[in-house]
């Protein structure tokens, strides 16, 4: 069972460490810098503790990945997701983004990390699945990267 745990201060720890993988993982699509000196890509996630949120994805208790949520003004946005590679293809990245859509009703952007033709077939199907085909899909940037808007608001 799928489901998405608020990330306490105390385990930033772990929400760091699995941030690592993350980054390596995507930095197969775009370069990212990693800090020799102390062998670690570095990503503020201060913002996670304060005005936006860090939610751990479990499955049947166990964190086999995160979710961080930007929660501006007029918007949500999944800033990041990852899922452990021995979860992957489970379905439970759906599940667990259908849960976020679910606990934050409003305008939603989400921007697919550039370059991955996988990530962005993975995001059109959760948002065609979620908002019954209702959003809409621009490229921006150098990058061309795939940006989603919808709204789930009630």
């Amino acid at each position: 069972m799928v489901e998405l745990a608020l990330i306490d201060i105390k385990e930033k720890n772990l929400l760091e460490n699995l941030m690592q993988l993350y980054l390596h993982e995507i930095s197969s699509y775009f370069k990212i810098d990693f800090n020799n000196e102390i062998c670690k890509y570095e990503y503020n996630l201060d913002s996670y503790f304060k005005n936006n949120k860090a939610y751990f994805i479990k499955d049947n208790g166990k964190i086999v990945g995160f979710i961080l949520l930007d929660i501006n003004d007029n918007y949500f946005e999944i800033s990041e997701i990852f899922v452990l590679n021995n979860y992957k293809r489970q379905g439970l990245a759906k599940k667990a983004i259908f849960k976020m859509f679910d606990m934050y009703n409003g305008n939603w952007i989400i921007k697919v990390v550039p370059n991955s033709p996988v990530a962005e077939s993975f995001w059109n199907k959760v948002i065609e699945e979620y908002t019954n085909d209702n959003y809409i899909l621009n490229h921006i940037g150098k990058y061309n990267r795939a940006e989603f808007e919808f709204s789930n608001r009630r």
